[in-house]
């Protein structure tokens, strides 16, 4: 690198910038640099805290393993334990049990059907020593500002008085910062209302290799619902995520965070002996909005992470996002490193996958499980297990699948439109039958009243 002092700025040149030094940032980074690319990382946090669990899906650790973290390694190095199914226990305490099935062990299919949850500050570590070992470079500072001309990147300013020129740029800043989506005024798509999570870690005797979501909303409400991770032998992350308005009026009454989440624990036995016999001195507390941005792929900068697209927590779906952009965007830009520009051909894929699979999961599960209709109409395991199954599958096949050029990213995101489509329609039925049934009651409830004042009349 050098270094040189212009109008009071330390001027650095390097050949990519990754923005952000979380889960994605470190990823990229890695990939960047064994790719033989210099790499300069912003992160202006020091030190990671209370960092929430992870519930991994079934894709993760073959892209955990791609960055020399196998799932063995993580285990053994304490910062995860086994995954091994998922447990959805009803408002009512009743529970049923969730896993993919054998047959995708055997061929011609063949999958690890094994999983992980991560202690995540365990795991940054990991990827930070890894990224620090392959020659990438942090600094603990902000993006502060960008030289752009026709929609290319050549300067970041930083807040610690740096002016880096760079070839490639990479956001991995996060979905509260998206620094790239708000510098480009990028489009996007919302699904649901803003949410809040709380959460603390729990020492617990009794543990098991699977992750628990507790359900907390009856039929016809929007649902809440609480995580039980053992992110490591002994301890579990426990959280819970309600809409933000329902968290400001319950704070509004004088509740404080700490009593938000006990309250909620309390309402099952199990969670309710962890919040008595052992209370948190802290809780960490986040709010977000499920979105996916559009056309995150430019010239010479790529958006990833969730700074690209926020997945709701229960689709266990964030990490593999963020591990899989990061390993493709950093694909695109070896790949065309000499070119010093990603052809548009090439960015169309990218930003329809980074899109067509934000979407998918975010409106799945929005529509089928927080949503009420198709929860009332179905029941909250049958619904659970009409998400499950597409959802692994879809992540089985584009794992296999590999979709990178234009034609198989265009077959990929057209069946998970018509997945979309079929849940839409889905929701609509159920809305209708729901809105009927509803009348029918109202209207049988109204001829018994009808009855019994003719009856007292006479």
């Amino acid at each position: 690198m050098e270094d040189r002092k212009q109008d009071d700025k330390t001027e650095l040149q390097t050949d990519a910038v990754v923005i952000g030094g979380g889960l994605a940032g470190q990823a990229a980074a890695i990939h960047l640099a064994r790719g033989g690319l210099r790499v300069i990382c912003l992160e202006p946090r020091e030190s990671f805290n209370n960092i929430v669990g992870e519930s991994l899906d079934w894709s993760a650790p073959q892209l955990f393993a791609q960055l020399g973290l196998t799932m063995e390694d993580l285990v053994a190095s304490g910062a995860a334990t086994f995954k091994r199914h998922i447990t959805v226990t009803a408002p009512d305490g009743s529970q049923q049990e969730y896993l993919p099935g054998a047959w995708l062990t055997k061929r011609p299919w063949n999958v690890e059907i094994r999983t992980l949850h991560l202690d995540r500050r365990q795991v940054h570590n990991l990827l930070q020593q890894s990224s620090c070992a392959h020659g990438a470079v942090t600094l603990h500072e902000r993006a502060i500002g960008f030289e752009i001309q026709d929609r290319r990147i050549s300067t970041v300013e930083t807040s610690g008085g740096h002016c880096i020129r760079a070839s490639w740029i990479i956001d991995a800043s996060g979905s509260a910062a998206s620094v790239l989506g708000r510098e480009f005024n990028l489009p996007f798509t919302a699904y649901g209302p803003h949410k809040v999570a709380l959460w603390a870690h729990f020492p617990t005797e009794d543990w098991v290799e699977g992750t628990t979501l507790y359900m907390l909303s009856p039929a016809g409400e929007y649902m809440e619902w609480i995580w039980e991770i053992p992110i490591r032998p002994g301890v579990s992350s426990i959280g819970y995520i309600a809409p933000g308005s329902k968290i400001k009026v319950q704070r509004a009454h004088g509740l404080k965070n700490l009593d938000l989440l006990a309250q909620q624990m309390q309402k099952f036995a199990r969670l309710s002996a962890l919040a008595s016999d052992a209370p948190p001195e802290r809780i960490a507390v986040t709010s977000f909005l499920c979105r996916t941005y559009m056309g995150v792929c430019g010239p010479n900068w790529i958006i990833i992470g969730e700074a690209a697209s926020q997945s709701d927590p229960i689709t266990g779906n964030g990490v593999t996002a963020a591990l899989r952009h990061a390993e493709e965007a950093s694909a695109l830009i070896c790949k065309y490193r000499h070119r010093q520009s990603i052809p548009v051909l090439a960015r169309t894929p990218y930003n329809l996958r980074v899109s067509g699979v934000g979407r998918y999961f975010n409106s799945l599960i929005e529509k089928l499980f927080y949503e009420s209709p198709i929860r009332t109409r179905l029941g909250l395991f049958g619904t659970a297990r009409t998400y499950t199954v597409p959802a692994w599958l879809t992540n089985l096949v584009y794992s296999r699948m590999r979709p990178r050029r234009i034609l198989g990213t265009l077959i990929f995101c057209s069946a998970l439109v018509a997945i979309r489509a079929t849940a839409w329609a889905l929701f609509q039925l159920s809305r209708l039958f729901v809105t009927r049934s509803s009348d029918s009651l109202q209207t049988v409830d109204g001829r018994r009243g009808q009855r019994r004042a003719l009856h007292i009349s006479r």
